[in-house]
């Protein structure tokens, strides 16, 4: 699930050296106090989880201690710029105790909105626990078509590396803050949103080719079809976070409308209006 923070400190730097000339233009105010003060309290925090063997206290002062680094050296304005990025950083520490409530709500939801949408569209589904229990059939096996729902297929997944990919989005394509904080929590709507096309496609494939197509023979034996749906959560997802930043950036303005100018042009004493 934390696979993709391998690649977090790699996105870091490219987002620095990318915006390197909105950095450059900075002036440097180092905020000696404020700097000392946070990299005092990392430190701090840093012992006590030491002390307590809580080593997600330790991710949480080494975040503290990237702050302080930059306050003491560079100021704060320097920190409200890299803001985002030091955001993005944050997605390095594998914080595995957020994993089983994060799953079990997103699940929840999950179960939930399938059952509702195939109902909707005539399909008998009812839900029990974490399953969505159909009156499909299965062309193959003639059995009723059952949707597990599993941790890994809650949406949990794609909910970090989608904040992460938000992340860049937020401090490379949108400049005003609430634009930023919009995004962001948008997030998890859309991670549900890609989630969701990728049941209705399992759902899809196991009533026209069977279970073991769309699904596979249980956990650890997927079938390709499966894995494959995995992939198109991200590709829907991406779709909607770029939709979404075009969308603020215009305003929030499907369309924009030409605006008509009226020019007199006057030749040989007589007048004529053009509309441009």
């Amino acid at each position: 699930e934390w696979g993709f923070g391998y690649f977090v400190p790699l996105a870091v730097l490219a987002l620095i050296w990318f915006m390197r000339h909105e950095f450059l233009a900075l002036e440097v105010r180092p905020a000696t106090w404020s700097g000392l003060l946070v990299i005092l309290t990392a430190l701090f925090f840093y012992y006590g989880g030491y002390r307590a063997n809580v080593t997600y206290v330790g991710y949480f002062s080494g975040q503290l201690l990237v702050m302080g680094a930059v306050l003491w050296f560079l100021g704060w304005e320097w920190f409200r710029k890299g803001f985002w990025i030091w955001c993005l950083f944050g997605m390095v520490w594998p914080l595995d105790f957020l994993l089983q409530p994060i799953s079990f709500s997103l699940g929840g939801i999950m179960v939930h909105l399938t059952t509702v949408v195939l109902n909707l569209f005539g399909v008998q589904a009812v839900r029990t626990g974490f399953t969505v229990m159909t009156d499909t059939l299965d062309p193959v096996t003639g059995e009723p078509i059952h949707l597990n729902i599993a941790a890994a297929c809650s949406g949990m997944r794609s909910l970090f590396a989608l904040i992460m990919i938000g992340l860049v989005f937020a401090a490379v394509m949108l400049k005003q803050e609430w634009k930023r904080l919009l995004l962001m929590a948008c997030i998890p709507v859309i991670a549900v949103i890609g989630n969701f096309v990728r049941m209705i496609m399992l759902y899809i494939g196991a009533r026209v080719a069977g279970t073991e197509f769309a699904i596979g023979m249980g956990e650890g034996k997927e079938s390709a079809y499966h894995i494959g749906s995995g992939l198109v959560v991200f590709v829907v997802a991406l779709i909607l976070v770029s939709a979404l930043v075009e969308l603020m950036n215009r305003g929030f303005v499907v369309f924009r409308r030409r605006r008509k100018v009226t020019r007199t042009v006057v030749s040989g004493g007589n007048s004529d209006e053009k509309e441009v």
